[in-house]
C-alpha cells in the first residue's frame, strides 16, 4: 500500500493530466492497483468539473442577457455561499481541491471533513483557520463562519422512521488528526496547532 504522501502525489499526478479518459485512467489503475477507489472518485470529480452544459437549438433572443452577463461577470467567486454563510469551497473543486490540499499540506480526505461540516467548529485551532483563510483567499471571519455554520438534520430520511433521525456526530479537530491517515510530516504542524490553542 502506497504511504498518505505518496498516494497524494499520485492523485496529484492524475489531477493534472492533460486528458482524464477512460485510456489514462486504466493506465493509473494499472499502474497503482491499491488507488483504485480513489482514482475512480478522482476521475468522476473531474469529469463532472469539466461537464459542459450543452447550449440548446434555437435560443430566443433576451434583451436583459447582457446586463444580466455583466452582473454575473461582476460577481466575485467567493461570493457561491451556503445558506448565509460565504463558502470557501467553492471554488475548488477537482484538481484544485487537491491542490488546496497540498497547499495545506493535509490529506484531501482531512479536507473533505471541513468541506461537509463534520468538524466541531470550536474545537479549530486559530492558527489552522488563518492558514486555511491564506489558502482560499478569504477572511479569517470567513472561514470561521464556514466552519461553524448549522448542520442541516436528515430531513429526507424522517419520513421512514418512527422516531426523528438525528444528525452524524462532528468529531472535534485533535480526534480527526488521530484519526486521519498522514504522514509525521502532515501531522506534527497539525497538532502544534492544537497546542498553541491549548486543546491538546
Amino acid at each position: 500500500m502506497s504511504k498518505p504522501q505518496e498516494r497524494e502525489a499520485i492523485l496529484y499526478a492524475f489531477a493534472v493530466e492533460a486528458n482524464h479518459d477512460r485510456s489514462t485512467l486504466e493506465r493509473y489503475l494499472r499502474q497503482h492497483p491499491e488507488l483504485t477507489e480513489e482514482l475512480i472518485d478522482l476521475s468522476s470529480e473531474l469529469r463532472l468539473a469539466n461537464a459542459r452544459v450543452p447550449v440548446p437549438a434555437g435560443e430566443v433572443p433576451d434583451p436583459g442577457l447582457d446586463a444580466a452577463w455583466q452582473e454575473l461577470v461582476a460577481c466575485k467567486p467567493q461570493a457561491a455561499a451556503c445558506g448565509d454563510t460565504v463558502n470557501p469551497f467553492a471554488t475548488f473543486k477537482g484538481p484544485a481541491f487537491v491542490k488546496l490540499a497540498a497547499t495545506l499540506n493535509v490529506p484531501r480526505a482531512f479536507l473533505t471533513a471541513f468541506r461537509d461540516g463534520l468538524v466541531t467548529a470550536s474545537s479549530i485551532p486559530e492558527s489552522f483557520t488563518r492558514r486555511f483563510a491564506e489558502a482560499t483567499s478569504v477572511s479569517v471571519e470567513t472561514a470561521r463562519g464556514y466552519f461553524a455554520r448549522p448542520q442541516p438534520g436528515p430531513v429526507a430520511l424522517a419520513f421512514k422512521a418512527d422516531v426523528k433521525p438525528s444528525h452524524q456526530g462532528q468529531t472535534s479537530f485533535l480526534e480527526l488528526v488521530r484519526a486521519t491517515e498522514m504522514t509525521d510530516d502532515q501531522r506534527q504542524p497539525l497538532l502544534r496547532d492544537c497546542n498553541a490553542d491549548g486543546l491538546a
